[in-house]
């Protein structure tokens, strides 16, 4: 098995080229590895010169041939031909081994493309399928991949040509792809089968990292979730430093200013307005905050998106 290790926040652009990759605006990736283009997956850019997007991406993943290892929240899962696996929006994803053989294909899709191809569309149960609470893993069958292969090819196939109606074309085989995934949980009832075991303390990081994607915005303090885990606070710390290397104050303060940068970037909010919806006392509070954590205001900030680039 070869060793290397890719963080989900990274400059996709530059990634995509690297490994057989196409993007359209930024907000839906298609991302091919093969034994073809496994020799360039350690030139991944730094984390540094991400777009600020890849926060709010969701990934689904299928895999072809050979196995992986990976590590998801900091939980280690081995995965191999015939898997489906799903990565929610802020999850913190790592390629740790994978085999000569190894040959994957990853949709990653933005936030508002899906709700985009979702409008006036027949409405489906997409929360069973990203909400990855007992594994973020599925086996599926021959029949399945086949199905999934045939639907990303497709979403590739528009990426690649020039399409009067390209946009439309691509909101359209993105739907296909997740209707494909949505009758392989109804086929299983919902049913996830758990592939791997984990640990009492990454099961504790699982579900604290799940609680704060929820609830960041209006839970701003540690204790709330040391409670929904029913463990003390000081416990939640010691066991998300002594395996993530960060506090609980960390991983909350990341998620705010995440969602503080999308609002920002949402013309017809005041910042009066986005103080009041991330439960800040008030703008002078919520400057200071996104100001540490951002080094700029939130007017500078705001600014400096809305300039010409």
């Amino acid at each position: 098995m070869k060793r290397t290790s890719i963080g989900s926040t990274v400059n996709l652009q530059k990634f995509i080229k690297m490994i057989e990759g196409y993007s359209f605006n930024d907000k839906l990736l298609a991302v091919v590895i093969s034994p073809f283009s496994q020799g360039n997956i350690t030139e991944v850019p730094s984390v540094k010169s991400a777009p600020e997007e890849i926060e709010r991406m969701m990934g689904f993943m299928f895999i072809v041939a050979g196995e992986a290892e990976m590590s998801i929240d900091y939980a280690n899962y081995k995965f191999r031909e015939n898997h489906w696996v799903e990565l929610r929006p802020t999850a913190d994803v790592r390629l740790l081994n994978y085999s000569d053989n190894f040959s994957a294909c990853i949709i990653m899709v933005s936030e508002s493309f899906i709700l985009d191809t979702l409008l006036d569309k027949k409405p489906i149960p997409v929360s069973h399928f990203v909400d990855a609470r007992e594994s973020p893993c599925m086996e599926i069958t021959d029949e399945e991949l086949e199905a999934l292969k045939h639907s990303a090819d497709r979403i590739i196939y528009y990426m690649r040509r020039e399409h009067h109606f390209k946009k439309d074309m691509l909101h359209n085989t993105f739907y296909n792809f997740i209707l494909e995934a949505s009758n392989m949980f109804h086929n299983r009832d919902g049913v996830r089968k758990q592939l791997n075991s984990l640990s009492r303390k990454e099961t504790i990081i699982r579900d604290f990292m799940i609680l704060v994607e929820k609830n960041a915005m209006t839970e701003h303090n540690p204790s709330f979730y040391s409670d929904k885990l029913c463990i003390s606070t000081q416990y939640l710390s010691i066991i998300l430093k002594d395996i993530t290397g960060h506090t609980a104050n960390h991983w909350i303060a990341k998620k705010i200013t995440a969602q503080a940068k999308i609002l920002l970037r949402t013309p017809n909010l005041t910042i009066k307005e986005i103080t009041d919806k991330l439960h800040f006392a008030d703008q002078s509070s919520f400057g200071k905050f996104f100001k540490k954590h951002t080094g700029m205001s939130p007017k500078k900030y705001r600014e400096d998106f809305s300039s010409p680039r």
